[in-house]
């Protein structure tokens, strides 16, 4: 029984390491390690600066971060494409290991279970282990 419930708890254990993503958070003022799992889900949110308007990038954890829609007004969408192209269908073709941002207005990411905020700074988020 000893043998057989080494094999299983390494198989557990190997699962979840799969599944693990963890990332590094940095702002201005401090960097922050999160435990992240594939499969959940992000979102980032501001104030784009020259239409005033709020702008939320949703996304996936998956070996990088993934599966990109952008929800805003039109006329954001055309200040962002020029008015030349569907932005939600160029944006969700990308993936990223880093996502960066800075904003004076503010910055709000939901990264999985952790929810931070930037006021009048920069953020950036890495994905560890996307090779």
């Amino acid at each position: 029984m000893g043998k057989r419930a080494l094999i299983i708890g390494g198989l557990l254990v190997g699962c979840l390491l799969l599944t693990l993503k963890p990332a590094v958070v940095h702002t201005d003022n401090h960097a922050r390690l999160l435990v992240l799992f594939r499969g959940q889900s992000g979102v980032i949110r501001f104030v784009n600066s020259v239409t005033e308007r709020p702008v939320a990038i949703h996304f996936r954890i998956g070996s990088r971060f993934q599966d990109f829609s952008v929800k805003t007004d039109e006329t954001t969408e055309a200040y962002y494409t020029s008015g030349l192209y569907p932005m939600n269908e160029a944006v969700s073709k990308d993936s990223a290991e880093a996502l960066r941002f800075c904003s004076m207005k503010g910055i709000s990411l939901k990264l999985g279970f952790y929810d931070l905020y930037v006021k009048g700074g920069c953020l950036e988020a890495k994905l560890l282990w996307t090779k």
